[in-house]
């Protein structure tokens, strides 16, 4: 039998609109709690080790089981509505990893 692997979702951001990020930053966490996520690490990136393009100030990982259990995060009926508020508040790329 095969062990689910778990699964990462991986952001790098950048702040718009703190108002807006202080007020959408609760209910992100809680829809991600919700959705059996947890958050590993959400912080500034400390330092570029390699490459050209620049990443943006902020990162963060959010662990999962597994990658079914990740993408119903990002589909869920609690997550869905708050995409397009993130959008207004932070600048974002988005993408997530099995382990393994």
């Amino acid at each position: 039998m095969m062990v689910p692997l778990p699964a990462y979702v991986h952001v790098n951001l950048r702040i718009i609109d703190p108002a807006k990020q202080a007020a959408l930053a609760p209910r992100f966490q809680a829809a991600l709690q919700e959705a059996g996520g947890r958050i590993l690490h959400f912080g500034p990136v400390a330092q570029v080790l390699e490459g050209d393009e620049t990443p943006l100030p902020m990162a963060g990982v959010f662990e999962f089981a597994t990658l079914a259990q990740a993408l119903g995060f990002y589909n869920s009926e609690k997550y869905v509505p708050l995409k397009a508020e993130r959008r207004e508040a932070q600048q974002a790329r988005m993408f997530v990893v099995e382990a393994g």
